[in-house]
């Protein structure tokens, strides 16, 4: 009689592993897809509190001109100026070339 070294793979556990992983890899495909949109309110740069800031003027978003909504505004200070964008997606265009934008708000 010859004996068996490993056991045979149990194939009930291979079935229910199957479903569980392809649910995982869906799960993670589709949260890193909606995740792209933010509604982060943090300040990108942290000013000095005794710096004087100057008010953002506009009701718009200064990268998109899209109307700013109360409460959800990406908000920050770049240069003692109060800075308020739609989402935190337009800071990345703003980052790109901010002269551009902050010539907007003169």
């Amino acid at each position: 009689m010859e004996r068996r070294l490993c056991p045979k793979p149990n194939f009930f556990h291979m079935k229910k592993l199957k479903p569980f992983v392809a649910a995982t890899l869906i799960a993670g495909v589709l949260m890193s897809v909606t995740g792209c949109k933010t509604e982060n309110n943090t300040p990108a740069t942290v000013s000095s509190p005794t710096a004087a800031v100057r008010p953002y003027p506009l009701n718009k978003c200064i990268v998109s001109d899209e109307a700013l909504e109360a409460g959800k505004a990406y908000t920050f200070v770049r240069n003692g100026q109060e800075i308020k964008l739609c989402c935190k997606d337009c800071l990345a265009d703003f980052d790109k070339d901010p002269a551009k934008y902050l010539a907007k708000l003169k």
